[in-house]
């Protein structure tokens, strides 16, 4: 029987109860192991596979709090000292998202970004000053245009990481509180697509989002991301004005959403990990606003089966790899099958992919789950059924 590690926090854990399903894990021939980081590794093990959600840890060990280093150190050890171990997902993938300067940057690297004129990253600077005139230097040279939406630089670490604020004009530049990311904030009358993926399979469900936004005397608005994306959020940025109910609606191409969360997969090389993207409401290109790391899959009732078929995956290409492998060294077989920080953009179909969303859609589902069809969660339910059409 395969063993599987996992960490994930006390909150997490009342959305995703790993205790709930150890009979579900059992059954498909996997011991769940929950992980005790102040405790050597080398005593709980061996595991076949970690999954784990470290990333505020890894945020408070980045500004050098101890407890946090230690607990990093004790998870990088051991994957170190038994690379046969398939981590999910690799710390330095993870270092990419904790800094949403960064984090931007790596997305632009993404091909589709390159391949692609629909999809982009809207413009975004890094400010590390109140000053008002070199600030307002800054966001020139960026392009970065009013409205714009100034996120703190730290994702992931605390609270404060989804607290943001909308800045109208330049009298509103004396509220930046650096060190933080203004961003071009783009009119998509109120229409959030969040791309989940796990492993090789991808969704995408629907999120009410912000209203448009237009450049006004209006004083900077402070608001928190997770009142205002959640999938019964009634906030009073979520209400489109008037003048904008006419609109034409939001109408997504699930299959450039997929080809997102793949391209940010590739560039990432992540397998549990989420992607918020919108619609432009007046030129219809796709915008990439944020990635994070395993994410709540709100909405995808069936997380639990989907991990554990990828899981499957992932061991039995490891598996039979090394079966065939006469002439190669076994380890050296297991480290080709583990996520490289540096290498080609071309990467197994079985390996890394991750995207959520509400309106679901799953692609690249393996033994014919979906009968190559898309499947999609009802914005208002989490039941999910096929759609009737082959394609997009």
């Amino acid at each position: 029987m395969k063993r599987v590690g996992y960490w994930i926090s006390e909150k997490k854990s009342k959305k995703l109860n790993f205790e709930d399903h150890r009979e579900l894990f059992r059954n498909a021939g996997f011991e769940l192991v929950k992980i005790d980081l102040t405790a050597p590794l080398e005593q709980q093990g061996p595991f076949d596979v970690i999954i784990h959600k470290l990333t505020d840890y890894l945020a408070k060990a980045n500004e050098g709090y101890q407890p946090a280093q230690e607990y990093i150190q004790r998870m990088q050890m051991y994957v170190q000292d038994h690379p046969e171990c398939i981590m999910m997902d690799p710390i330095d993938s993870l270092q990419k998202l904790l800094n949403r300067n960064k984090q931007y940057k790596s997305v632009l690297k993404c091909d589709l970004l390159s391949q692609d004129s629909s999809v982009f990253t809207p413009t975004f600077v890094q400010l590390t000053t109140k000053d008002m005139e070199i600030n307002r230097k800054k966001l020139t040279e960026a392009k970065v245009t009013y409205p714009f939406v100034c996120k703190p630089t730290a994702s992931h670490g605390s609270r404060m990481a989804h607290m943001m604020a909308i800045i109208f004009n330049e009298e509103g530049l004396k509220d930046i509180n650096p060190p933080c990311v203004a961003q071009s904030f783009i009119n998509h009358n109120a229409v959030l697509f969040k791309i989940f993926v796990i492993g090789s399979k991808v969704f995408v469900v629907e999120r009410p989002s912000l209203k448009n936004l237009y450049p006004s005397d209006q004083a900077t608005i402070c608001f928190d991301t997770q009142e205002v994306s959640k999938r019964d959020s009634t906030h009073f940025l979520n209400q489109l004005d008037a003048s904008d109910l006419d609109s034409s609606p939001v109408v997504p191409d699930m299959e450039r959403l997929t080809e997102v969360g793949r391209s940010i997969r590739r560039a990432m090389r992540l397998d549990l990990f989420g992607v918020d993207v919108i619609i432009d409401s007046e030129i219809k290109s796709y915008a990439v606003i944020d990635i994070n790391s395993f994410p709540g899959y709100d909405g995808i009732d069936n997380f639990f089966d989907i991990l554990i078929d990828y899981l499957k995956d992932v061991t039995g290409d490891l598996k039979n790899k090394i079966e065939e492998s006469n002439n190669e060294d076994s380890l050296q077989v297991r480290k080709r099958l583990k996520p490289e920080t540096e290498k080609t953009d071309e990467i197994s179909s079985e390996s890394y992919l991750n995207i959520e969303a509400k309106n679901i859609l799953v692609q690249d589902v393996p033994n014919g789950l979906v009968n190559n069809q898309y499947s999609f969660v009802n914005k208002h339910s989490n039941t999910i059924g096929n759609s009737a059409t082959n394609g997009l």
